[in-house]
């Protein structure tokens, strides 16, 4: 009888020990999982780690996005994106350069996460994206024609003529395509083209390539400055007046609501304008 308590006893301590060690176990497994979790969330000097967010910009935009001598990005877009990322420390910043065209396109394909080429609001635009609601430029376009040209003065007077709208799926291609919707028998030609050059610009006004174009008077201004002369003016009311806003997926509005409030920031200490007078030749962050 009392070996039979012996080894009773020796059988309970031995479930104690290992009812301990597994507590101590499980303690060790929850301690390093802790840890590595907390790790996850530091870079290797143990600061809070960032989100990488791809921003989808142009590549042939003058001033505003595009490729400087050495192939690098510039302009007003980069410069302004630069400073939003500085006051954003849970972000950081890659850029990817395309045309137009493709930049919407790869938002659409989930390769990037803010598009960044002067977008203006319209209805299409904002049934497939989210439209930022903090605007960093103001976009006020207008007809452009020759100097010589007295005879056109709106829309109206471009039946059956051809206008210069930019990019395909430009705001200003949509106005038109709406205007003919509207006036089927007063219908417009539109041409496309990206990247055009001042001296392209001008020399499509000058010779008859197409009848009259639509851009801001910054552009114009510019067009004329690097052609020499001035060769092309704005003509009538404006055709829009609108500004641009970051375009972002539906859905994404904690990135959406970080950067509107890094934008309002940039304008109350004066930074956008300043931009925005380096970059542009004025401060068009408020009103034209």
């Amino acid at each position: 009888m009392n070996k039979i308590k012996k080894n009773s006893n020796i059988s309970n301590v031995s479930r104690i020990v290992a009812l301990v060690l597994a507590s101590a176990s499980f303690l060790t497994a929850c301690s390093a999982k802790a840890a590595k979790t907390e790790a996850d969330n530091k870079s290797a000097d143990g600061a809070e780690s960032v989100q990488k967010i791809i921003v989808g910009t142009g590549n042939g935009y003058e001033p505003y996005c595009y490729l400087d001598e050495n192939g690098k990005l510039a302009g007003y877009e980069y410069e302004v994106l630069k400073e939003v990322d500085k006051l954003l420390p849970q972000y950081e910043f890659e850029y990817q350069t395309s045309d137009f065209t493709n930049v919407l396109i790869s938002l659409d394909a989930g390769k990037i996460d803010i598009a960044a080429h002067q977008y203006e609001y319209n209805d299409e635009r904002n049934e497939k994206y989210l439209f930022g609601t903090e605007p960093y430029t103001t976009y006020v376009t207008y007809l452009v024609v020759p100097a010589d040209n007295n005879e056109i003065t709106s829309l109206d007077d471009l039946a059956g003529k051809t206008i210069y709208t930019g990019g395909k799926g430009s705001n200003s291609t949509y106005i038109i395509e709406h205007y003919n919707e509207e006036h089927p028998d007063n219908k417009i030609a539109i041409e496309n083209a990206e990247s055009l050059t001042s001296e392209e610009f001008v020399q499509g006004l000058l010779s008859g390539k197409w009848d009259a174009a639509i851009a801001t008077k910054r552009d114009v201004a510019k067009h004329n400055n690097a052609y020499g002369s001035e060769a092309i003016k704005i003509v009538g009311d404006p055709v829009q007046s609108s500004s641009t806003n970051y375009l972002f997926a539906k859905g994404n509005t904690e990135l959406q609501q970080a950067v509107d409030g890094a934008i309002k920031e940039l304008k109350a200490n004066g930074k956008l304008s300043e931009i925005s007078i380096a970059q542009l030749g004025g401060d068009f962050t408020e009103n034209e």
